[in-house]
């Protein structure tokens, strides 16, 4: 019997795997799929014990998956691994059938214990608010945990505006409240590389080109999208909006513009093997 990892984003996969391996799930113990419509097809084929979903997919997503299944009378242990779950979402998770709900980024423990529970028949409590997570708010121990290795940062200058970047924007829970995410392109390639070991020799490609291959920057945005746990002000639930790559920083206006008071805590931040850059967000 395998444990399934259902996501769209390839890094999270490898992410989600990595972390079953080290709770001491072997390789052959684990199936991939990358949206609900093709979990739900291994899932009728039989040998599944559990599943670990991502929230929204294309094709079908992950609440779509759980709701199928237990309309066809399927009981299997189901566990939603997501970096959108709200107080909300948690409670209809579990009125839906779902088993746990953790939230993105995890610690190895974190998700270890609910599919081992799951796994026993036991379920997550409601009331738990955001769902089951160590709440990190640094841009390093966010990054540290997505990437599973030890990113370090240290205070610096706002990212420069003549260089090459990516900028992320979120809402927050008022109409009215922005951010930004502003990361030079030494930065935002290295995360995007090392979230799925992309060698670092391809970054510096990367930035001498000022473009990011659609795979990497579709790690970017996995990356900027947990990064929402780090926002200045997390008290409140962040929603990334989107991002863009810049071939300058400057194109952006809103960047231009800044003022230095606008700048929350830049940092230098520091991959291991690959190139580091500035990075801060920005009150928008």
């Amino acid at each position: 019997m395998a444990i399934l990892v259902v996501d769209d984003s390839r890094a999270m996969r490898m992410i989600v795997m990595r972390e079953l391996r080290k709770a001491g799930y072997e390789t052959r113990d684990v199936m991939e799929a990358e949206n609900g419509r093709q979990a739900l097809e291994r899932i009728r084929d039989g040998g599944v014990a559990l599943v670990l979903s991502d929230w929204n997919m294309p094709e079908m997503t992950g609440m779509n998956l759980l709701e199928v299944l237990r309309k066809e009378g399927n009981q299997v242990p189901f566990g939603f691994v997501t970096s959108e779950s709200t107080p909300l979402m948690h409670r209809d998770a579990l009125d839906a059938g779902a088993d746990f709900v953790v939230t993105k980024p995890f610690s190895g423990n974190d998700l270890a214990d609910q599919v081992e529970l799951a796994l026993g028949g036991h379920r997550q409590a409601d009331g738990l608010g955001a769902a089951v997570s160590n709440g990190p708010e640094t841009v390093a121990s966010v990054l540290c945990g997505l990437l599973g290795c030890d990113v370090t940062t240290s205070p610096s200058e706002p990212p420069r505006p003549q260089k090459a970047g990516v900028v992320a924007r979120y809402r927050g829970d008022g109409e009215s409240q922005r951010a930004l995410f502003v990361a030079e392109l030494e930065v935002a390639a290295s995360l995007g590389a090392a979230l799925s070991r992309v060698p670092a020799g391809a970054v510096q490609e990367m930035v001498a080109d000022a473009e990011l291959p659609e795979t990497v920057e579709a790690n970017v945005y996995e990356v900027v999208n947990v990064l929402s746990k780090a926002v200045p002000g997390y008290g409140q639930r962040w929603l990334l909006e989107g991002m863009k790559v810049f071939s300058l920083l400057s194109e952006h206006e809103e960047v231009l513009a800044a003022q230095p008071g606008w700048w929350r805590g830049p940092v230098e931040v520091r991959v291991p093997g690959y190139l580091s850059g500035r990075a801060g967000f920005l009150s928008a």
